[in-house]
């Protein structure tokens, strides 16, 4: 299915790319009046080939090539991809909150978590709880919240790990935190802790195999000061980080719903990724 482009997003960085593609033209063009002063004298044709060079290059720079980065130091991968984080055939990060509430009453039908009880729960939340409570038994909570739902608060970064068919697991994140009110809040300096605690569970559980994340600090869980643009760069770079000082997963898969991918520009996510190779 082809996916719309945002249109402003999409006229901005045409235009960026064209004035850019016609200041090395104009810079080439300097360069070569220094040592041929009337080579270019008169050639006002010029004019419209350079306009039509910086259009097509600006046309082909603006083109939708999913994002992907390999290092070669450590090994490893990182890309974006738009589709259903449950059918990438890989194991999974699912968001919680500290009380890993999971009542249909209290959490997002179209929440990642929401999708995640549907899709691979069948919608029973008990047998989620049941895996959840198995899961977290060594666990201790820090809090306790009076509460419609759970009361037990666990720490931020709390990794509850299920296990689904075959060698797939799926890793929930406590990365938010749930008020009385059953409103989920967190925060960017919360999120970087979560994930440094997620790295050591696929570090522990996954063998090397590619973990997949979802957009972190939207929908209800959102972080105000987060964008989607900012969230999957703080998602890459936090694991660019941890697999530069040991390599816990071939693959980090950013896996972004078709609705949400309009919201992040992947031709700039792809010079980000790229901005992070070393010699």
């Amino acid at each position: 299915m082809r996916r719309k482009r945002n249109p402003r997003r999409y006229a901005a960085g045409f235009f960026r790319r064209f004035l850019e593609a016609i200041g090395a033209q104009v810079a080439g063009a300097g360069a070569l009046a220094v040592f041929a002063p009337d080579m270019l004298k008169d050639q006002w044709w010029l004019v419209g080939a350079a306009v039509l060079v910086a259009a097509a290059w600006a046309v082909f720079e603006q083109r939708q090539v999913p994002p992907s980065q390999w290092y070669a130091h450590g090994n490893f991968t990182i890309r974006l991809v738009v589709g259903d984080l449950f059918q990438q055939d890989a194991s999974a990060m699912v968001g919680m909150t500290t009380t890993f509430d999971t009542d249909p009453t209290i959490i997002d039908a179209g929440s990642v978590q929401g999708s995640f009880l549907r899709t691979v729960y069948a919608s029973s939340h008990t047998r989620l709880d049941q895996e959840l409570e198995e899961s977290l038994a060594t666990a201790k909570p820090v809090s306790t919240i009076v509460k419609a739902g759970k009361g037990h608060a666990y720490p931020l970064g709390t990794t509850a790990i299920l296990k689904g068919r075959g060698a797939i697991r799926y890793y929930c994140l406590a990365y938010t935190e749930m008020d009385v009110h059953n409103r989920a809040q967190g925060s960017i300096r919360g999120i970087v802790h979560s994930l440094d605690r997620l790295w050591d569970a696929v570090d522990i559980h996954s063998n090397g195999a590619p973990i997949c994340v979802p957009l972190l600090g939207q929908g209800q869980s959102r972080v105000p000061e987060l964008t989607a643009e900012a969230a999957v760069r703080l998602m890459a770079f936090s694991f660019f980080l941890r697999c530069r000082r040991k390599r816990v997963s071939s693959e980090l898969r950013i896996v972004i719903h078709p609705k949400e991918i309009n919201k992040i520009d992947q031709t700039e996510f792809q010079a980000f990724l790229r901005s992070l190779v070393t010699e």
